[in-house]
């Protein structure tokens, strides 16, 4: 995310937590988040969604399938809980690389946790896989000889057809050894019935400058298949509809507008 994304969703999840944004941007970016959350009045349920997939895909893959190590690409502000409080939550040796393309995020996210030795911050961009991947950052945290869980939640929403995120994902499934999980996510038109919320919110993110492509179940199975991935149960699925905690109905898919998986690496 850059910061005006990152900031657009700290909006939506009733998150106001600065990160290091100009006092103007700030402004201009509430003032579009307001306007987004009037026309579109369940954009915070739909961001919460997405980010309690996230958090639960993590539990799943550290407590079922004993991943200790975690690479977040496109993790954006910190939001509590964080990725590495779930994974450390079932074991206090797990190890998570936070990625994301904006300075400023991660400037804020270095200071937070810094002096922790198993919370790794890196900037890059997700359209940059080799930068990723060879970083020092990235290579002293993770070991890429035992299984890695990589997160790619919302991230590819943010990637446009020209950028090659097939391309992208299968480099970076490709650098993970067997045994990995690749949590996934995207927005999509497949829950909007006629399809006029999320045009809407596409229309109000570019006004903001913000270029989103959201994609159809059959094309996300494309990308992880390619990948070399394969989908576990319960399969492409609305993000509050995967796996969802026993003592939570799941809702509307409507209140998702976005695809989630979670992928094994074979």
């Amino acid at each position: 995310m850059t910061s005006h994304e990152a900031r657009l969703y700290a909006h939506f999840l009733d998150d106001d937590q600065d990160d290091g944004g100009r006092e103007d941007d700030a402004g201009r970016e509430l003032t579009l988040a307001e306007r987004i959350q009037q026309q579109v009045p369940n954009v915070g349920l739909i961001a919460r969604n997405q980010r309690l997939f996230a958090l639960r895909a993590v539990r799943t893959v550290a407590e079922q399938y004993g991943i200790r190590q975690f690479l977040d690409i496109g993790s954006g502000p910190h939001h509590a809980p964080n990725v590495h409080e779930v994974a450390q939550a079932v074991d206090p040796a797990c190890r998570v690389v936070y990625v994301d393309r904006d300075e400023a995020v991660m400037a804020q996210a270095s200071a937070r946790w810094q002096g922790d030795a198993r919370v790794g911050c890196l900037t890059a961009d997700a359209r940059a896989p080799e930068s990723i991947l060879r970083s020092p950052v990235v290579r002293r945290s993770i070991d890429f000889a035992e299984p890695v869980g990589l997160l790619l939640a919302s991230v590819f929403l943010f990637v446009e057809d020209e950028d090659d995120p097939a391309g992208i994902i299968e480099r970076l499934a490709g650098a993970l050894p067997s045994g990995s999980y690749v949590v996934f996510s995207q927005g999509t038109y497949d829950y909007d019935g006629d399809r006029s919320t999320v045009e809407l919110l596409t229309a109000l993110y570019a006004e903001g400058g913000v270029t989103v492509t959201p994609r159809d179940r059959d094309t996300i199975a494309g990308f992880l298949e390619r990948a070399g991935l394969e989908i576990l149960d319960p399969g492409i699925v609305a993000t509050n509809h995967w796996r969802p905690d026993a003592d939570a109905p799941p809702g509307n898919e409507a209140d998702s507008c976005i695809h989630a998986a979670l992928a094994y690496k074979p």
